[in-house]
């Protein structure tokens, strides 16, 4: 219920990225590239960034996306958007101020873990179905393994130092979105209560 009703309110590529269940074991044959990636995301402890997504249909939307791990994270639009999203306490919180709406999920077996899960383990989570290394970008592409129709996520990184870029989700009708980071921070002073997800309100309550 709360992915269908998200899907209408805000753009899809941070949804898919965050909502999506997660998928079993890795494919072989890449294990130095993967075991890089997972060394990345653990090295993390707080970062901040800047976004801006480029929707299927051409439209714009920007924010900023916070992370302290394990388990916290915040993606805030600009306006005219008064959207937030919030990972805290295994739940992710959704957060519409201008309708006054908050809804969960649960934060376990989604990709939102990947970014703050306390130990990345790729192939405890997920497939992945191409590897992709040239002299400008590493790209690695992620499906669930029990539904691989549903979409793609992919992940780009630069590379030399290892640092990603870029997240591009393609849904089962093919449609694209790219969510691409903008002078990203590591290592900053964040403010606990940015990851304070609002409380929800009572009729919200059916959907956890």
């Amino acid at each position: 219920m709360i992915r269908n009703m998200l899907s209408r309110l805000i753009a899809p590529a941070l949804l898919a990225a965050l909502i999506a269940p997660a998928a079993a074991a890795t494919q072989s044959g890449d294990d130095a590239v993967i075991r890089r990636i997972e060394a990345y995301f653990n090295a993390i402890t707080t970062l901040r960034a800047e976004f801006l997504q480029v929707n299927h249909d051409g439209s714009i939307s920007e924010g900023v996306l916070s992370i302290a791990r394990p388990g916290r994270m915040r993606i805030e639009y600009a306006p005219p958007m008064q959207i937030e999203i919030v990972t805290n306490d295994g739940w992710i919180t959704y957060f519409d101020r201008e309708l006054g709406q908050v809804s969960q999920a649960p934060l376990n077996g989604t990709h939102a873990e990947l970014f703050v899960k306390e130990n990345v383990r790729l192939e405890e989570a997920l497939e992945v179905v191409a590897i992709k290394h040239d002299a400008a970008a590493l790209r690695i592409t992620l499906t669930r393994r029990d539904d691989p129709g549903e979409g793609a996520l992919t992940l780009v990184f630069s590379d030399d130092p290892l640092e990603l870029r870029q997240w591009i989700v393609e849904d089962p009708q093919g449609l694209i979105t790219r969510v691409t980071l903008i002078d990203t921070e590591f290592g900053v002073v964040l403010d606990p209560a940015l990851f304070a997800a609002p409380a929800p309100f009572p009729e919200d309550q059916q959907e956890r």
